[in-house]
């Protein structure tokens, strides 16, 4: 017989309202359509009647209870993987169980249902669960189970399932036990000051409260307990007494104010500048004797005092951008609003008191948190306490989830591992974001993955603008529906400006765009893109056809013109034939013209010979003439045989006879003289003996200069010859023979130079002259007429030059031509490429022809579709035209959300809380399980802080990074309100009955001091952790100081990205910072003038202040030179570790510039490290405040505040492109700093910042506080 496990539901109404609730969060969801298998509306009991089959089924159970109660009761989970109803409507990892409690101090137990989750769909049992087969029976509300049935609730069960969840009770005994000690710690240390009014006072960044006490002793005691701690003003309400600050003992019944939003600072050092007692003679003191009255004071003789407490370091960079001096009206109405925004949040009355006072409340939500966590009550995820404290038992996934599409396409590979990391872990994964990796982008994809799974996620963070900033990255989306909740007494001015518009009417709003977005674009848009698509196409076509026919116009116009440019080109060839036929002429009769003038200038004797003519047939009777002087025994260089022989030559002989003919005529004179001398002489010789001799002798001697001249180069050996040679030519003229160089052309000169007979001489020598005479008269009668023919001839002959006007007007005409042709080539190019481009447009590649026949059947598709979409959605597109209508009209969503904030919040998939929200704020709003809880900056949360967020989702994802900003053990500005700090505080008073003490501070140390995500991820296996590594906000230079804390891991993922910072920093002799420079540390071991610098009282150094101030007035003037304005300012933050640093830093800048910190380049702000994480500015200036003005060489503490390299790492860090350290080097060179290893548990000492320093110096990015 199989055994039977009775069941039966509860007739308590809470636990019937709670199962309800699951089961309709459940199928809200719309993950899981299970709505088919009934009929109907599903119930409880019909779901449960389901699940409980009544054959036999193999099911899982768990001992889910915290407690080990098993002999009275235990909390029982039953799971049922491949369930037969349900199995086919879930996801293959998914199934669901039911949990409940099971009495079994009772002989025939049964099994009570409370709890419905989606849980694993392991097949085999995990280690925690113990395998059943048996049937499931129910039982009616007056029934019991049946004792002749086996039943397998039975005592060997209770007793074999493992109570993996009671080991979980001993860290939670310790938890418990650290908010008894915190609840006591505020009792012991809480004192407060009753006020009645304020006023705020611009001029110092302080609020001037009125208060009045009892006596004086109250008001210097509660003054000594207010030193150097963080106030905070309450409501009355938290205060058991009006008048008197006192706590209540249980405050679970009370009803009070939580802490306002607003934190104050700390009181100024000097208590003459804070503390002013309101005697009887002051001035004001009847006014606040009034006041006081008016709130019935109940002291008999009350004490009144004005205190001036700071406002926080947030507070003061807001309203610093006040400007008092504006008149125009849209920056007075800016500076109101800032400033009503503050005096909002300031209770008109009530108690100054500890900021930790505010953890009051806190403490009974964490109390609660951690009874419904051992009870199992208001817990979603049923083994949290399984794995919470050993990620080990945590279920690994078979494989990583993919992700078929990214909302975000620029995620890296390390950021998309993360992504579907989260979306696989079936309980717990872990993401570390170290610095400017990105991990809020990486949540913003996972939130809308899990939107688009349908999954409901709750977001939650220990700091509140960590979870704006997560909202503020995530693309609007019609699946998601955001809202960011706190309560409405504290929690919305906490919201930031980025989270603002996911809370209340705005958060509706946000999802009204969505819907509208999406209502558009998938519906409305294809519609009116299909018609804008076809419009387009057929505008395109039309264009093509335009285009195509100025393509066609183009071709028959050049065709034109190449048929025009045809013919001219044949007409002027016919012209340049022409012209070149009479040029040939006009040639010819040149040329024979300028021969003719060339000859005629020969026989002038004006010019020489023409050469390379034929010899005109005119000369032919002269050169017969010629010939005839040989008669005369002349000697002739061509005989007339010669002369007819060779007739190509003719010209050159007649040249060469009419040469010696002009000799001869040249040579007639002196021919007459010698005769005449010739016949004075008579028979006789013409010399005697003596001259013959002289004659003989200069013949010699010339000979002799001769010989000399061809040997020796001398001008005066020339002279000498030359004169020679003149005696001896003139001697022979004189002498008896006929020696001149004329006689020289007969052929019988050797016959006249020796003369014996002068008469017979003389007588031959007429008769020559007479023959040549007689042969002159005819050959110059004849070369006359000639001459006179040839003139003539020429003158006839003179024709004008051919003109070229003709060649020239079509030459004209063809190039006018050949330009318009170019130019309509060059409109064809344009065209064709406008042709081109206006297929682009469509992508058409192909042929224009074809791309055209596409394009209109494309148009035809088109409308074909238009119309089929019209029809398929011809009922609903009036309503969602209407519904976008109404959803974009101004004031709606405002209205909407009085009657749907209800609604709207309960059917919320992504809801945004902070860790220490009030769990009251989601069950009032209808909100309880979640599938996902996401927590971010989870390094920087106690445990205690994220038990809410956990309980409340199926799985968890922790997102931070424990390299930065540890846990600390109360909120506050400075860095120095950890536990050790506020416990070596207390000891170093001195103080003896106080709770923080060494051995509490031992006890609870892992409590606030080390994060259980450090312990978490250190020990999880690679596939539920993920560890980003790839920044994008630091310049390399930045990153390589921030990677000493990261083992080297981090890498740019954008060393190239533009990083300027405008920055240039000069000393007297280099420079210190350009723009391809972004590091620099400023040693502040001696200050500017080389003293030795040590920090004041109350954590301050002025000499560091000095400089930053300094360094922002220069940074100032440089953006104004660069362009920069009220309208564009530069981002620079100012960064220390405390908060009286800030104040010294504000103080030092008013000095300089007598108007606050206000900048006309630069936006600043000052803040301590512990506001600044998550925050990057494009400028940092570091102050790290802390020197004793000891060496290097000191032995310091590791645990010192100056020493935390999660707080350098986080103040360094917020640099993107110029990070300014100003720091002591000798205070941290040679200390040991605990760093965690990065991959396994423990730790290591190493001098980080030697290794730092050493790059520093060898970069020669470091210098003295003297040489900046």
């Amino acid at each position: 017989m199989a055994a039977t496990l009775f069941w039966k539901l509860s007739d308590k109404e809470f636990i019937q309202d709670n199962l309800d609730k699951d089961l309709k969060r459940i199928i809200k969801s719309n993950t899981y359509n299970i709505s088919n298998l009934f009929d109907g509306s599903p119930t409880v009991e019909s779901f449960l009647n389901l699940f409980f089959p009544k054959i036999e089924t193999t099911c899982f159970v768990a001992n889910l209870s915290l407690q080990d109660k098993s002999d009275r009761e235990i909390k029982l989970a039953i799971r049922i993987p491949n369930h037969g109803y349900f199995s086919d409507y879930m996801d293959e990892q998914s199934s669901f169980a039911v949990i409940g409690h099971w009495q079994t101090g009772t002989r025939s137990p049964w099994f009570f249902p409370e709890k419905i989750i989606v849980t694993h769909n392991y097949n085999e049992p995990t280690t925690y669960e113990h395998e059943l087969i048996c049937e499931f029976e129910e039982l009616a509300r007056n029934e019991y189970p049946n004792k002749t049935k086996v039943n397998v609730l039975t005592e060997q069960l209770a007793s074999s399932l493992p109570m993996y969840a009671v080991e979980a009770s001993t860290r939670l005994a310790d938890w418990q036990s650290f908010l008894n000690f915190k609840r006591n710690l505020i009792r012991e240390k809480t004192v407060g000051l009753r006020y009645i009014s304020f006023s705020y006072n611009p001029n110092n960044f302080q609020l001037d409260l009125i208060v009045v006490t009892e006596n004086k002793d109250y008001l210097d005691r509660a003054i000594r307990a207010f030193a150097r701690q963080n106030l905070q003003l309450f409501d009355t309400n938290i205060s058991t007494n009006d008048w008197q600050f006192i706590l209540p003992t249980d405050d679970r019944n009370q009803k009070r104010t939580p802490k306002a939003d607003l934190e104050l600072g700390q009181l100024p050092r000097n208590k003459n500048k804070f503390l002013q007692i309101i005697a009887k003679d002051n001035e004001n003191y009847s006014r606040i004797k009034k006041l006081a009255e008016e709130f019935e004071v109940p002291f008999k003789n009350p004490v009144f005092a004005k205190l001036s407490v700071d406002i926080n370091e947030e507070w003061k960079n807001k309203l610093d951008k006040i400007d008092l001096t504006a008149t125009d009206i849209d920056t007075q109405f800016d500076n109101k609003e800032i400033l009503d925004n503050f005096t909002d949040k300031i209770p008109a009355f009530g108690f100054l008191s500890f900021s930790m006072v505010g953890d009051w409340a806190l403490i009974n939500r964490q109390e609660r948190t951690i009874k419904n966590l051992r009870q199992n009550e208001n817990c979603y995820s049923p083994y949290l306490s399984s794995y919470l404290f050993d990620i080990t038992q945590a279920k690994t996934p078979a494989s990583l989830e993919e992700v078929e599409s990214w909302h975000n396409p620029n995620l890296n590979e390390a950021q998309k591992s993360a992504v579907r990391k989260m979306l696989s872990a079936p309980d717990l994964c872990l993401i570390q974001g170290p610095p400017g990796t990105g991990k809020t982008t990486v949540i913003a994809e996972a939130i809308l993955q899990f939107a688009q799974r349908q999954k409901t996620i709750l977001l939650a963070s220990q700091a509140h603008d960590a979870i704006d900033n997560a909202l503020s990255r995530i693309v609007n989306h019609p699946e998601l529906r955001a809202i960011r909740l706190a309560k409405e007494s504290k929690g919305r001015s906490k919201i930031t400006e980025n989270g603002q518009q996911f809370s209340g009417d705005q958060a509706l709003a946000r999802y009204y765009d969505a819907l509208g977005q999406y209502i558009q674009t998938a519906y409305l848009e294809p519609l009116k893109n299909q018609e804008e698509q076809k419009n387009a196409l057929q505008t395109w076509i039309e264009e093509a056809k335009f285009l195509a026919l100025d393509m066609q116009k183009i071709a028959t116009d050049r065709q034109s013109i190449a048929q025009q440019g045809q013919l001219l080109k044949q007409e002027l060839a016919k012209a340049k034939n022409t012209y070149e036929e009479l040029s040939k002429i006009y040639d010819a009769q040149q040329e024979s013209n300028q021969k003719l003038e060339q000859l005629c200038g020969f026989l002038k004797r004006t010019s020489p010979a023409p050469i390379n003519i034929e010899l005109p047939i005119e000369l032919n009777e002269i050169a017969q003439a010629l010939f005839n002087i040989q008669k005369a025994k002349i000697k002739l260089p061509f005989t007339s045989e010669d002369f007819k022989n060779n007739s190509a030559s003719q010209m050159l002989i007649f040249n060469a006879l009419f040469d010696e003919w002009h000799k001869l005529e040249t040579s007639i004179p002196t021919i007459k003289k010698d005769i005449e001398r010739l016949n004075n002489a008579g028979e006789g010789g013409l010399v005697n003996v003596e001259t013959k001799v002289k004659i003989q002798s200069l013949t010699d001697e010339i000979q002799v200069l001769t010989d000399r001249m061809e040997v020796e180069e001398s001008n005066e050996l020339i002279n000498e010859w030359r004169a020679k040679r003149r005696e001896l030519n003139l001697l022979k003229s004189a002498s008896d023979g006929l020696t001149a160089e004329c006689y020289q052309m007969f052929e019988d000169a050797d016959r006249l130079s020796v003369i014996t007979n002068s008469s017979q001489i003389a007588q031959g020598l007429q008769k020559r002259v007479e023959f040549f005479e007689k042969i002159q008269q005819n050959i110059s009668t004849k070369i006359e007429q000639i001459i006179i023919n040839w003139q003539n001839t020429i003158s006839i002959n003179q024709i004008s030059l051919p003109s070229r006007d003709n060649i020239d007007s079509l030459e004209q005409e063809l190039s006018s031509l050949r330009d318009d042709y170019k130019a309509l080539r060059e409109k064809e190019r344009v065209k064709q490429q406008a042709l081109q481009d206006h297929l682009a447009k469509q992508n058409f590649t192909q042929d224009f022809d074809k791309s055209l026949q596409a394009a209109e059947e494309q148009v035809e598709r088109l409308a074909f579709q238009n119309e089929h979409t019209k029809l398929a959605n011809k009922q609903w597109l009036p309503l969602f035209k209407k519904w976008i209508e109404l959803l974009n009209q101004s004031g709606q969503d405002k209205q909407d959300w009085e009657q749907l904030k209800e609604v709207y919040t309960e059917n919320c998939n992504l809801v945004a809380i902070s860790c220490n929200e009030d769990e009251r704020t989601l069950t009032n709003a209808g909100l309880n399980g979640f599938d996902v809880v996401i927590i971010d900056e989870v390094s920087k949360a106690t445990p205690l802080e994220l038990l809410l967020p956990l309980m409340r989702g199926r799985k968890a994802i922790l997102v931070g990074d424990h390299r930065q900003l540890p846990p600390l053990f109360q909120e506050s500005q400075d860095s120095s309100l950890t536990l050790e700090d506020i416990v070596e505080e207390e000891t170093e008073e001195g103080r003896s009955d106080t709770l923080l003490t060494e051995a509490n501070f031992r006890r609870y140390e892992k409590m606030v001091t080390a994060s259980l995500f450090k312990e978490l991820f250190e020990k999880a296996p690679d596939i539920l952790r993920e560890r980003l590594t790839v920044q994008f906000r630091m310049h390399p230079d930045i990153m390589r100081m921030i990677n000493y804390f990261y083992e080297g891991q981090l890498q740019c993922g954008n060393p190239d990205a533009d990083r300027t910072h405008h920055v240039i920093l000069k000393n007297r002799l280099n420079t210190l910072v350009d723009e391809n420079q972004h590091l620099l540390w400023i040693d502040t071991s001696y200050d500017e003038k080389g003293a030795t610098c040590i920090d004041m009282e109350g954590s301050t150094n002025p000499a560091e202040a000095r400089m930053i101030a300094q360094t922002l007035v220069n940074l100032n003037e440089q953006m104004k030179n660069k362009g920069f304005n009220a309208r564009n300012k530069h981002k620079v933050g100012v960064v220390s570790f405390y908060q009286s640093q800030c104040r010294t830093i504000r103080d030092e800048i008013k000095k300089l510039t007598k108007e606050g910190i206000k900048f006309e380049a630069i936006d600043v702000e000052i803040n301590t490290v512990i506001r600044y994480q998550g925050k990057e500015k494009s400028i940092i200036l570091i102050s790290l405040v802390r020197n004793d003005g000891g060496s290097k060489d000191k032995r310091r503490s590791s645990n010192a505040n100056v020493a935390r390299f999660e707080f350098i790492n986080v103040a360094m860090s917020r640099a993107q492109n110029l990070l300014m350290v100003f720091g002591a080097r000798n205070m941290l060179e040679m200390r040991d700093i605990k760093l965690p290893r990065m991959d396994s548990a423990g730790q290591d000492k190493k001098k980080v910042y030697k290794d730092m320093f050493n790059k520093l110096d060898i970069d020669a990015r470091i210098c003295t506080a003297r040489e900046f």
